[in-house]
């Protein structure tokens, strides 16, 4: 059955929707005319306007004639229900977006304005004001707005700093500055009311006004303009406690997952790692430093950190340890306390360590349990005021968790620490043992003090070790075994008993830890060594209880090299061995050992060459060095002539000559017998036969007694050219030699 359409009823009551659809506008706009009193309405369910029919008709009727006037500010009674009713449309609104944009539709209605704008307000920006909805404002009003500084001679700026609302009833001479003035002048704006959006004492953002014509702002508009300005301020701060409600549970959400995780990570520098990961994920941050607390050395030393520190994201870790008690994150490691500074710069604790081009706020906890502080977590973010209660209070509560998670992990060292020492201890009593036993059955002093350096090198690892032996008539102490690069030069020097480290110890018959042996003055240098940072141990070695010299171990380095005590006790021990083995061998007569050099020429042993010479080859990277190797002509039968005393000392005579006849920085061997050998850094195949030629000359210039006359022939093999390897250079060398030698030449005629 067909029905009738039939129009409503005058009576009829009709919703937002429906009055929209019929006066040709929007949602909004109806709302605000209801809500301004413009338009009779009636409070439906939910509080939503409802208007009827016969009203609709007769505003629609008499709009034309209204003109542009705000006649509703005429009437109190219709601005304040007009503010009680926008008061209940926006209370207990979350969706902030939604919620500027209908405040922005009302106002305008309400206050008949074709131009209206809606800022936040961030304190903590320089430049602090941030466009949340706006109408009919042009992009310059926009951009000049939001280039504002926080400082800036505006009238929204007054607003905000006096919490007051600011008017300007003629653009054209309320304004102060030119530039400002020339601006509405462009954009046709008059006359401004600035309303600020105050919640609590805070300034959250600001409602603008904007009037095309010349207008004197009444006392009841600017209430009503500050009014619905608290209102939208309410309803800001009510979504920003929501939000930070929320926040806070996730973020203690978070917390726990990490906790979980930190009570399962071991080692401090995965610790570390994990709480960076973790302050990233709890808090908005630009960089991390996570520090552990040397109490004994009185510093903070980094052991994990994110971010840009001085224009680098991979500083040198030293430069960000700082001494407790020293800017910020001393001084929270020295009492125990959260800092939070809204501008570190202008905090007369700070310790500027880095330019900063902007202000920076820092949070900076300790990570502390049962009052002892193990680290900090200093966190920074460019700008001022970053970081809020919530920041502290979330960083606080993971930083305990972080403290649980350092003391099991320190415990759980220290016992792998203690297991470690027994273990250490009981392989270097054992290596006691042997050493005891090899003494008793030895009577070489020389193999019982190298094998006490070898031994204690197994115990106590070090970079240089000598044992001196003193000399008390002719005031000097002097090098036995020396291990070490410049072992040569330790072995050739005779240096004051008084003197050093070693003078101290021989002098008051006690042992030495020194762990910045460079920064001591009791300390002096070898000549013909660098001066290095070094941890050294001196300790005394007797024969018959008296003090005959020292034994010296050293480690190259800073912190890393420093002696623990345990090791320091072991010196000690392994001293007692070395004693023993002097005392033997002034039984046996033994009176130097010198556990690299031949004692008859000075020269180095065949030892040494064996071992350098691989050296030389294995660090060359394929930079030319030769190698000769030179054997004395008729050598048998001036022995024979003149006897081996004879023989020995002209044996001396060439290592004299060789000295006098090579470069500094030139190596050379006694390689056994009559032959010797040299190895020529950097030489080439030229300069060799030139330092042949000039050890021939001094060979032969040497005085012998009535005999046969010595000769030296020599052999001559250039790297990489004659071989690559270190047997292969000898090999070469070898068959230089054997050509170049009288006998085969006359064997020979093509050699």
């Amino acid at each position: 059955m067909a029905v009738a359409f039939e129009p409503p009823e005058p009576d009829a009551l009709l919703d937002l929707r429906e009055v929209a659809a019929a006066a040709g506008i929007t949602r909004a706009t109806a709302r605000a005319w209801c809500l301004s009193g413009r338009l009779p309405s009636i409070a439906g369910p939910a509080d939503e306007p409802l208007v009827m029919r016969s009203d609709l008709d007769l505003w629609l009727a008499r709009r034309g004639q209204d003109g542009n006037r705000m006649r509703v500010l005429r009437d109190p009674k219709a601005g304040a229900e007009a503010l009680r009713r926008l008061a209940a449309e926006i209370s207990g609104q979350l969706d902030l977006d939604a919620l500027f944009e209908d405040v922005i539709a009302d106002a305008m209605d309400l206050f008949s304005l074709a131009r209206m704008g809606l800022w936040l307000y961030h304190a903590n920006r320089s430049n602090p004001f941030s466009l949340a909805a706006q109408h009919g404002l042009t992009d310059e009003i926009l951009g000049w707005v939001s280039s504002l500084g926080a400082n800036a001679p505006a009238a929204g700026v007054q607003a905000i700093q006096t919490r007051e609302v600011v008017t300007l009833a003629d653009t054209l001479l309320d304004t102060p500055t030119d530039d400002v003035r020339d601006l509405y002048r462009r954009n046709g704006i008059r006359s401004v009311c600035f309303a600020p959006m105050i919640f609590r004492d805070e300034p959250l953002g600001l409602l603008v006004l904007y009037q095309d014509a010349v207008h004197a702002w009444s006392d009841e508009e600017t209430a009503l303009a500050r009014g619905i300005a608290d209102q939208v301020a309410t309803a800001v701060g009510n979504a920003r406690l929501n939000d930070s409600v929320r926040g806070l549970a996730a973020r203690l959400e978070a917390v726990q997952e990490l906790a979980v995780r930190l009570n399962r990570t071991r080692g401090l520098a995965e610790i570390g790692d994990l709480i960076i990961e973790g302050t990233e994920r709890l808090i908005e941050v630009d960089s991390i430093r996570v520090y552990r607390i040397d109490h004994e050395a009185g510093m903070c030393v980094p052991i994990a950190f994110r971010g840009q520190f001085g224009g680098s994201r991979q500083p040198d870790p030293s430069v960000l340890q700082v001494a407790i008690g020293q800017g910020l994150t001393g001084w929270v490691a020295e009492q125990n306390e959260t800092v939070v500074t809204g501008d570190a710069a202008a905090d007369p604790r700070s310790v500027h360590r880095f330019i900063s081009i902007a202000p920076e706020s820092m949070l900076v906890v300790p990570i502390s349990y049962e009052d002892h502080v193990h680290g900090v977590i200093a966190v920074s973010a460019i700008g001022r005021d970053r970081f809020g209660e919530q920041d502290e209070t979330t960083l606080t509560i993971f930083a305990s968790y972080a403290a649980q998670a350092i003391v099991h992990a320190n415990q759980l060292d220290q016992l792998d620490r203690q297991h470690r020492e027994l273990e250490h201890q009981l392989a270097s009593q054992r290596r006691l043992l042997e050493i005891n036993e090899r003494l008793i059955s030895t009577r070489d002093p020389k193999g019982i003090l190298e094998m006490i350096a070898d031994s204690l090198r197994a115990i106590v690892p070090y970079d240089s070790m000598t044992i001196y032996r003193c000399d008390f008539e002719a005031g000097v102490r002097r090098a036995v075994v020396a291990r070490d690069r410049f072992a040569e030069v330790i072995l050739d020097y005779a240096g004051p008993i008084a003197g050093g480290l070693s003078g101290w110890v021989v002098a008051h018959g006690e042992g030495l830890l020194v762990n910045d042996a460079l920064a001591d003055p009791r300390s002096i240098q070898v000549p013909g060594t660098p001066p290095e940072a070094e941890a050294m141990i001196v300790v005394p070695v007797r024969v018959a209880g008296a003090v005959v010299g020292t034994l010296n171990v050293s480690r190259v380095g800073g912190e890393e090299a420093h002696f623990s005590q345990n090791e320091f006790e072991l010196v000690q021990l392994f001293a007692g061995q070395a004693s023993l083995a002097l005392e033997n061998a002034e039984v046996h007569g033994a009176i130097t050992v010198r556990a690299e050099h031949d004692a008859l020429t000075g020269l180095r042993n065949h030892g040494s060459f064996q071992r350098e010479l691989g050296h030389a080859v294995a660090a060359s990277e394929g930079a030319p060095f030769a190698l000769l190797m030179l054997d004395l002509d008729s050598f048998k039968g001036f022995n024979d002539t003149c006897g081996h005393p004879a023989g020995d000392a002209l044996l001396a005579g060439v290592g004299d000559a060789m000295r006098g006849a090579t470069r500094a920085g030139d190596a050379l061997y006694r390689y056994g017998g009559d032959e010797f050998a040299v190895i020529l850094p950097g030489a080439s195949r030229i300069d060799a036969f030139e330092v042949v030629e000039r050890v021939r000359r001094g060979v032969a210039n040497l005085p012998t007694p009535t005999g046969p006359r010595v000769a030296i022939s020599a052999g001559v093999a250039c790297y990489p050219d004659d071989g690559q390897t270190k047997d292969e250079l000898v090999a070469a060398a070898d068959q230089s030699l054997y050509l170049a030698k009288p006998a085969s030449r006359s064997e020979d005629p093509d050699a």
